[in-house]
């Protein structure tokens, strides 16, 4: 009986048990499938999230401690991703409608937002922002590679251009693509071109986006790419908006989409939005989820333009960099879209100034609101960076080089209060440089280059309107004004004058004594009474010379006849010849001891070329190079059996033949290249025309000559430098022989003011036979102030002794009009051609060579068509446009239909070239260049001006009185100057630890 009431028992427990399982079971079922969506959003109504709390950069300041970058707060716009797909009482997701109102808001107040899908809409025509980057960059006035070209085509376009302008050698074209690349950058130039694989950087990124969206076919058009996605299943937009309101949903959600961000991280879609739409945004809380208003530190320059080319700017991560930001296996880690330093210190030292970001775990309501801080890890600040510029002496140096810019546009005086300057008007004269250096060294005091631009509006993303303002106003003139490239140390120009030093050098370092004397005549004349003259600038305008000649007076008075004696050893105006034959060698060995042949220092800290010595064998594979771009665009259809698109390889054959010429001992002769050219079946119109170029323009001038000798010992020929160079070079002249490396660092201290490093610059003593031959140049320099050009400037009552030289260095060629097909046509009648005829010429050759390039087109396609691993989209949508009707076009623009143009001008006119077109435009006018080191004994700074255009050199030395005058405070009274030097004393005190006891000087 007992164990029967215990077997119940049990039974019963079973039965409980095993229908409270089925309980449990049913409920599970019933929650999770019939009422899913209402738990999970009960759920999501009470999520703990871990929000980013972005850290603020870290400040730069000037070697006083003042603040030249810095932080200030912004409300933002954030939208969150898992926050947007809420669904309505429908159980539809809202995200598309929450997008669409954000946008339409935004635009409603005037609010910038971010706006990077990269699909545009353009008068009912669709576009991917990847290809109009490709134009963009091929069509830049330093570019101008022709639109047809790919990328490994281009690669080498530029890297020919390069060799012409002597940045390049024949020889570095030879290197592996990866060390030529490595080359061009070295260089200053960065083709986005991947030439691992031969595409543009935008090219690949266009791959990478449509197949971010399973989209396999590169190919596919614009449009169709937006209709694929705008219909996908994960977005799935109502069919009854229009591709513009599609558009604006597929801003936020591929922004989203494309940070990589996990659903709790918000992305930022705008920035410093005003009071107004703060409200309308918090009001509309209900109906925007997922959309809040935070605060961000974001970078902030309270000097506006003041250094700019310095510090330079912030932007979006390149997506070129992106590899180098996210895959690092050490330091600071970033997310993809992340703001970082693009150019400048910003660039240069990101990792020091970059913070690390803190989080906040928080509970979230519904509405996205927080109603419970659960953790918060703070964030660290980035540390500071001290740059060795003084930002007093900054502002009067840019302050100094616009005004006299101004000055120079109309002419008029010069308001200083070291005393004013009356100046000639010279209206070319838009742009300039100073660069101001401790001579002992190598600190950079003041760089200025004009124009500059605020790097404010950048921090935000730069607004289409403000970037165009940016752009250079003539973009067919590579002179032309360019606020975004720093001329102190991205401007490469022949110094003139100011390089006579070194030929100086290079002779008395040599045994040639100071007091070696000429008669001067004022000119040379190499081939006789009618051959170019070789004159000084004095006789040039008014057919006088020096006279007796000495080194010191040679520097004074700058004549180019004892330097053309001294640098050749030969004194072809009679008398004795110098005792030391330097020649060209000589002078380029010490052009590279002076430093010229090398960056300064400061490619390490902001953006910087070099320019470079005169290369004697380098100067034979430019000409040959440049004939051969002359030829290959000159020459396409100029033979009588062939043409360069019907037998390329036949075509490239004989223009090499004509570049062989080149090598040829003794030079071929205007005769001797008709002959050549009939023979090898040139059109017989054409013969004359090419062999008086292909003689006259390259073949004469391929060789090296007494003629170059001459020029590179003045400081023109094949001599180009920025102005950092040559105030590298002026301070080792100044400072005894000491080439000292530039920086514009001078220590970084960490957030916790715990460690302070120390930027310490190298010194080299450079290998001259006997450094006290300086003085003597030292000497001439000071007379330059006292009795030469300078006279008028410093002046023997000048306070401070200066010693200085100044220059002015000739471009050769005419300035390009701003539209050119306008400037062409306006001339037709004077070229003997109608205008009618030759616009007619010009469609029907612009027509031919796109039915050439469509040709080629058609025949890549099929070649691609035959490929057995071609992937079915791929082939599918190349059988489309071959069905379409490939038909390729070239660019619309000013400068592809002013070639044309021009081509056809030829064609209608024989006699007719470039030099006679280009007859009706202005020339440019000569570079203004001054160097000089103060106190001239024993110097602590070293000035070089440069101003493009700007005529007269004494404009250049100008610009150096002004910048000594703030050096020195020559301006102001003694107790001015203590005022000034107990406030930047207050300032280092304020900044609570002993920097002076760590500092360099």
């Amino acid at each position: 009986m007992e164990e029967k009431k215990k077997v119940d028992r049990l039974s019963i427990i079973k039965n409980l048990i095993l229908v409270a399982f089925v309980v449990i079971l049913v409920k599970i079922l019933y929650m999770t499938t019939f009422k899913y969506e209402h738990y999970t959003e009960l759920a999501e109504n009470k999520t703990y999230k871990q929000l980013l709390i972005k850290a603020p950069r870290g400040e730069i300041r000037d070697r006083y401690g003042r603040l030249l970058a810095g932080n200030k707060n912004l409300f933002t716009v954030q939208v969150s991703g898992d926050g947007i797909k809420r669904k309505d009482s429908n159980g539809k997701s809202m995200a598309n409608d929450i997008c669409l109102k954000l946008i339409n808001l935004l635009e409603k107040n005037n609010e910038e937002y971010t706006d990077e899908f990269p699909i545009y809409i353009k008068d009912g025509k669709y576009y991917y922002t990847f290809d109009k980057n490709i134009r963009e960059y091929k069509n830049d006035k330093d570019n101008n590679i022709p639109q047809e070209l790919d990328a490994k085509e281009s690669f080498y376009y530029l890297v020919d251009k390069l060799i012409s302008e002597g940045v390049l050698t024949q020889d570095d074209r030879n290197l592996e693509p990866s060390k030529l690349q490595k080359k061009l950058n070295e260089n200053g130039y960065y083709p986005p071109i991947l030439v691992s694989k031969w595409l543009f950087t935008e090219e690949k990124n266009k791959q990478d986006w449509l197949e971010s969206y399973g989209i396999t076919d590169a190919n596919i058009t614009a449009k169709k790419a937006f209709n694929k996605i705008r219909n996908s299943k994960s977005y799935q937009i109502d069919k009854s908006l229009s591709d513009l309101d599609a558009r604006k949903i597929l801003v936020v959600r591929d922004l989203i989409k494309s940070q990589g961000y996990s659903q709790y991280n918000p992305v930022t879609i705008a920035k410093d939005i005003s009071q107004e739409t703060i409200s309308q945004l918090e009001e509309s809380a209900i109906e925007l989820p997922g959309v809040s208003v935070a605060v961000e530190p974001v970078r902030y320059y309270p000097n506006t333009t003041l250094a700019s080319h310095i510090l330079g700017n912030m932007g979006k991560m390149p997506s070129g960099q992106e590899d180098m930001y996210l895959n690092r296996e050490e330091g600071k880690t970033y997310s993809k879209g992340d703001i970082v330093g693009i150019s400048g210190i910003e660039k240069s030292y990101e990792e020091q100034l970059r913070g690390v970001d803190g989080y906040q775990k928080v509970q979230v309501d519904a509405l996205g609101r927080i109603t419970k801080e659960l953790e918060v890890s703070e964030p660290q600040s980035g540390d500071n960076v001290y740059l060795s510029i003084d930002k007093d002496l900054q502002e009067d140096t840019e302050n100094a080089l616009k005004g006299v810019l101004q000055a120079l546009k109309v002419g008029g005086t010069y308001k200083s209060k070291y005393g004013d300057k009356t100046l000639n008007a010279a209206p070319n004269a838009e742009s300039g440089a100073v660069v101001a250096i401790d001579a002992k060294t190598g600190d950079v005091l003041s760089m200025a280059s004009y124009p500059n631009y605020d790097p404010n509006k950048f921090v935000n993303g730069i607004s289409y309107e403000d970037y165009n303002a940016l752009q250079p106003e003539n973009k067919n003139d590579v002179l032309a004004a360019n606020p975004q490239v720093n001329l102190a140390t991205q401007g490469v120009f022949q110094p003139g004058s100011t390089f006579k030093m070194v030929t100086g050098m290079a002779a008395i370092d040599n045994g040639l004594s100071p007091n070696y004397a000429i008669q001067d005549t004022g000119v040379i004349r190499l081939g006789g009474p009618s051959s170019r003259p070789f004159a000084d600038l004095i006789w040039h305008k008014s057919r006088s010379n020096h006279g007796y000649t000495d080194l010191y007076k040679a520097i004074q008075e700058s004549c180019n006849v004892y330097f053309y004696t001294i640098g050749s050893g030969k004194n072809y105006i009679g008398g004795k010849d110098p005792s030391v034959k330097v020649g060209a060698e000589g002078i380029i060995e010490y052009a590279k001891k002076f430093g010229l042949d090398d960056y300064t220092g400061l490619i390490e800290e902001i953006s910087e070329r070099k320019g470079s010595v005169p290369n004697m064998e380098a100067k034979l594979e430019t000409t040959k190079t440049l004939l051969r771009e002359y030829l290959t665009k000159e020459m396409a259809n100029d033979f009588t059996d062939i043409s360069k698109s019907k037998d390329s390889k036949e075509y490239e054959k004989r223009i090499e033949e004509i570049v062989s010429w080149a090598d040829e001992t003794k030079t071929v002769g205007r005769v001797e290249a008709i002959k050549r050219l009939t023979e090898m079946k040139v059109k017989e119109d054409r013969v004359e025309t090419l062999a008086d170029e292909i003689v006259f323009s390259y073949l004469n001038f391929a060789k090296w000559s007494t003629a170059d000798t001459f020029n590179i010992s003045i400081g023109q020929g094949e001599n180009q430098y920025t102005p950092a160079q040559m105030a590298r070079y002026v301070a080792a002249i100044g400072n005894g022989g000491n080439l000292v490396e530039l920086s514009v660092v001078d220590r970084v201290i960490s957030n916790d003011y715990n460690n302070v490093d120390i930027d310490e610059n190298k010194v080299e003593k450079i290998d001259f036979n006997n450094p006290e031959k300086l003085k003597d140049l030292i000497e001439g320099m000071k007379r330059v102030c006292t009795q030469g050009s300078g006279k008028g400037i410093f002046g023997p009552s000048y306070p401070i002794s200066v010693a200085a030289k100044t220059g002015t260095a000739e471009k050769s060629g005419k300035i390009p009009t701003e539209n050119e097909v306008e400037y062409l046509k306006s001339h037709m009648s004077s070229y003997g051609v109608s205008t009618d005829e030759a616009v007619s010429l010009a469609e029907k050759m612009k027509k031919e060579r796109e039915r050439e390039l469509t040709e080629e087109r058609i025949k890549e396609i099929e070649e691609e068509l035959e490929r057995k691993d071609l992937k079915e989209e791929e082939r599918k949508s190349l059988e489309e446009e071959l069905e379409d009707g490939v038909n390729v076009k070239l660019e619309n623009n000013d400068k592809v239909n002013a070639s044309y143009l021009r081509k056809a001008i030829k064609e209608l006119n024989p006699n007719m070239n470039d030099e006679k077109i280009d007859i009706y435009k202005s020339s440019y006018e000569p570079f203004a260049w001054a160097v000089a080191v103060a106190p001239a004994d024993d110097p602590e700074i070293a000035v070089v001006a440069m101003i493009p255009q700007g005529e007269s050199s004494s404009n250049a030395m100008l610009l150096i009185r002004e910048v000594l005058g703030s050096y020195f405070d020559l301006g102001n009274n003694k107790d001015e100057k203590d005022n000034k030097n107990d406030e930047n004393t207050d300032t280092i005190e304020k900044e609570n630890i002993n920097f002076v006891s760590q500092m360099k000087k």
